[in-house]
């Protein structure tokens, strides 16, 4: 199992994963059970072509800080860490200094000029990619920011055909990663690059991964593929446009608002525990925000269909809602929420009449 194969990686190494299929890999990722990995965060990032040695690194620190920023103000494990309003306010940025001081105190591992410049930054709603610290500060920052335990940083590479130098920079990369991150790290790669000498000092204790299947076409890569963190618990996902489109609707709605949470974990019959993108816990209904890519091929679509069944026999009912259709029309989508809502209530109703 994908989870087992990433847990076997010691925290601040790195290990190699061969895969047959990347994006299929990927979706095992996006479909584990959570046992034993609630406390955990996944951060993916994806090169479909493998860029110079510069340019890793930069996308790297960009995808770290762009993950920072997604979770504002939610940093180092706790919900709401900082304070934050839509609209910049005196107060929220007189609270935050004390939250500064009050981590200055209390953690040593925390870098201060760094913090409050980031927390500048997304106080303005920026990136906190900060040029003035150096790239080794800023991804261990960031990388304390995300989760200060147990960051998973999965490296991924889409190229069938990179330059070998940079295999080269790719391992490297890897490698001062996990060093000033502690994180886990994992890269991904296609496998025929296993046996690549400029590879040798990450496959050292290479994993292969089963093949899917199937095999899966080539396809643009999303913004959510590209970077990713996981779990998000009690929030939408910070990359997923359908998400965060349907709870700014259902935040308005009176009848819903109030059953709804996103992101939650539910534990079925079997002993397994899924993370669900929306439940109502007392209804026990699960709606899912399908994209294509994390349900678009045969393990995915396989997984999918193994979690409604034992979903289905824990009680819970399961909407699968195309995640364009949530994006190009919400109202159908709460409409469908609304319907299903009602329909448990009618059969619980019925249930408690007989």
């Amino acid at each position: 199992m994908f989870s087992n194969h990433l847990a076997q990686i010691p925290m601040g190494e790195v290990r190699t994963l061969v895969c047959v299929d990347i994006v299929a890999a990927l979706s095992r990722l996006e479909a584990v059970e959570l046992t034993g990995w609630i406390d955990r965060k996944f951060v993916v990032h994806t090169w479909d072509k493998l860029p110079d040695h510069e340019s890793i690194l930069e996308d790297i620190l960009q995808a770290l800080a762009k993950v920072t920023l997604a979770i504002w103000p939610s940093w180092y494990g706790q919900a709401e860490t900082f304070h934050s309003s839509r609209e910049p306010v005196l107060e929220d940025a007189l609270l935050n200094q004390f939250k500064l001081q009050e981590l200055q105190a209390t953690r040593q591992d925390v870098c201060v000029p760094w913090l409050k410049a980031a927390v500048g930054a997304c106080q303005a709603g920026n990136v906190p990619v900060l040029h003035r610290f150096s790239r080794a500060i800023q991804v261990s920052q960031l990388g304390l920011a995300i989760a200060p335990h147990n960051l998973v940083i999965v490296l991924a590479m889409g190229d069938r055909h990179p330059q070998n130098h940079r295999l080269l920079s790719l391992a490297r990369a890897a490698t001062w990663l996990a060093k000033e991150t502690k994180a886990r790290v994992a890269v991904l790669i296609p496998d025929h690059l296993a046996n690549q000498q400029e590879l040798d000092s990450i496959l050292y204790g290479a994993i292969a991964i089963s093949p899917s299947t199937q095999q899966t076409a080539d396809r643009p890569t999303s913004e959510e593929s590209r970077h990713t963190i996981w779990p998000i618990q009690g929030n939408p996902h910070p990359f997923s446009p359908g998400e965060q489109i349907l709870a700014r609707r259902l935040s308005h709605d009176a009848e819903l608002a109030p059953l709804f949470c996103f992101n939650q974990n539910v534990e079925t019959l079997r002993g397994s525990r899924y993370l669900v993108d929306l439940l109502w816990s007392e209804g026990k209904v699960v709606v899912e925000v399908d994209g294509y890519r994390h349900h678009g091929n045969a393990f995915a679509f396989g997984a999918d269909r193994h979690r409604d069944y034992e979903l289905l026999i824990s009680g819970y009912s399961v909407l699968r809602m195309p995640h364009d259709e949530v994006v190009n029309d919400v109202e159908i989508a709460v409409e469908k929420i609304r319907d299903v809502v009602r329909f448990r209530r009618s059969q619980h109703s019925k249930s408690e009449a007989q």
